[in-house]
């Protein structure tokens, strides 16, 4: 009887475990996503690594960018909290 309740416990995990793997993910949050939409990067292009040398500085602008953007709006609820 003890080896059923452990089997039956076995199984509901095991459940739980496949139905949280393939779910979908839950997406960015509003925020973001509104920051990930800011940057001054063409429209629905990723920001990729670069592959070489002479893609590193636009690579390193657009990470730039992106934490400037993060920081300001960081600075700013920080400011709106006080």
């Amino acid at each position: 009887m003890r080896y059923i309740g452990i089997l039956i416990a076995l199984l509901a995990v095991g459940w739980l475990v496949m139905t949280q793997l393939q779910s979908a993910p839950t997406g960015l949050s509003t925020d973001t996503a509104e920051a990930v939409e800011s940057v001054d990067a063409p429209a629905n292009v990723p920001t990729q690594v670069p592959r070489n040398a002479e893609e590193m500085n636009e690579f390193e602008a657009q990470i730039n960018s992106l934490n400037q953007g993060h920081n300001a709006r960081t600075q700013e609820a920080l400011e709106q909290t006080q």
